[in-house]
C-alpha cells in the first residue's frame, strides 16, 4: 500500500511539473509590445500592419529599440522577409516633436535588412547603397519631420529623392514604421 501511494504521489508531481501554462496573448504582448503602422505595397496600396518591439532600453538621453516589421510583401519570402531595425530615439528634448533619431541600422549584428538585396529594378540598390543614401540620412530627423511626411512616394527633406527613386516600397515602409515608432515613443516618454 505504501509503495502504491508513493508511486501515485510521484506520478502526480511529475504531471504537475510538466503542465506549465501556455502564455496568453496578453502575456506575449507584454513581453513583446506591438504598434500599428501603415504598410504600403506597390502602387501605394495601404494596410495597417503590426510592428513588434523586440527590445526597448531607455537611458537618460535616448531609448534603444529593435523593431521587427514587414516591408516588401510582393516577392517570395526567400527574397523578402521581416526587417529588423535597430534605432535610438532621443528622449531628452523639450518636446516630443523635437525628439530625433540618434542612430539607426539594419546591420552591424543589431538589425536585418529584409528587403531585396539588390533591388529587382535597380541592381545598384544594394543594402549598402540604401544604408548610405537613405537609412543614414534619417539620423537627426525629428518626430515633427516624420509627422509632416506625406506618405507613399514622398521623401523626407533629409533624403535625396533622386538617389532612391525606384525603392518606393522600401523607403515608404521604413519611413512609415519610424513615424509610428516615434508616436509610440512620444506617448511613453513625453506624456506625463
Amino acid at each position: 500500500m505504501r509503495i502504491r501511494n508513493l508511486f501515485l504521489i510521484i506520478l502526480v508531481l511529475l504531471l504537475l511539473t510538466g503542465c506549465a501554462a501556455e502564455p496568453t496573448p496578453t502575456e506575449t504582448q507584454a513581453k513583446y509590445p506591438t504598434f500599428p503602422y501603415t504598410h504600403y505595397s506597390s502602387g501605394g496600396n495601404a494596410e495597417t500592419y503590426e510592428a513588434v518591439i523586440l527590445f526597448e532600453q531607455s537611458v537618460s538621453t535616448f531609448t534603444s529599440y529593435q523593431v521587427a516589421f514587414v516591408s516588401c510583401t510582393c516577392r517570395d519570402s526567400l527574397v523578402n522577409y521581416y526587417s529588423v531595425c535597430y534605432v535610438e530615439l532621443l528622449n531628452n528634448k523639450p518636446s516630443a516633436e523635437e525628439s530625433a533619431i540618434r542612430a539607426i541600422t539594419f546591420g552591424n549584428n543589431q538589425g536585418l535588412w529584409g528587403d531585396s538585396n539588390p533591388n529587382y529594378y535597380k541592381h545598384e540598390y544594394t543594402q549598402e547603397y540604401m544604408d548610405e543614401n537613405f537609412v543614414q540620412r534619417l539620423v537627426r530627423v525629428t518626430k515633427g519631420e516624420f509627422d509632416a511626411w506625406q506618405g507613399y512616394g514622398t521623401w523626407l527633406d533629409a533624403v535625396d529623392a533622386d538617389a532612391v527613386t525606384g525603392a518606393t516600397v522600401s523607403t515608404s515602409n521604413i519611413t512609415s514604421m519610424l513615424q509610428s515608432l516615434f508616436a509610440y515613443h512620444a506617448d511613453k516618454y513625453y506624456n506625463d
